[in-house]
This record gives C-alpha cells, structure tokens and sequence, in this order.
C-alpha cells in the first residue's frame, strides 16, 4: 500500500490507544515517524509521535495548515480541530 503522508494531511490512527482517531501531521520527522495534532487532546504544544506504519492516510490535505507550518508561523488547534471536523464525513 502505497500511501502519501506529508505535512497537512489528515490520517487516521490504525494502532494505539488513539487507534480510529483523526490527526493533521504537523511535522515529519523522517521516513518512519511523523508529529501529528488533533487540536483536542493532542495539541500543537504537544503533539503526539507516531510511525508511519501505524497510520493510514485519508489522502485529504489542509494547505492552509501546511502552508503555515512550511512557513514558521503558528497553527492554533482550533484550526486543526476544524479542519478535521470539516474535511471529514459524519459517521
């Protein structure tokens, strides 16, 4: 399975006790692990580590989320909460 994980993309946590958990990557770290948020209880003030291995990717990108991130500004959960919230079905 070939998938694209980069920085603003939303990816859903397939191990773990954040397992079925949505998250924006916010940093990638190298080819194994990345940092990701969920603006609730992963903050950008702490996000959370975790390998690739154990994601899947929802190949949805937020390229306002990226664009600041590339850009060193900062990212206020909020718009990480939001931005799950809105690029994702309701189940």
């Amino acid at each position: 399975m070939n998938q694209v994980i980069e920085l603003g993309s939303i990816v859903k946590a397939i191990a773990g006790r954040d397992q079925e958990q949505y998250f924006v990557v916010v940093k990638v770290i190298n080819s194994q692990y990345v940092l990701m948020a969920n603006g609730k209880n992963r903050t950008m003030a702490k996000p959370k580590k975790k390998k690739l291995k154990h994601l899947n990717s929802t190949n949805i990108k937020v390229d306002s989320i990226a664009d600041k991130l590339k850009d060193g500004e900062k990212v206020f959960d909020s718009e990480i909460f939001d931005a799950i919230k809105k690029c994702l079905p309701k189940d």
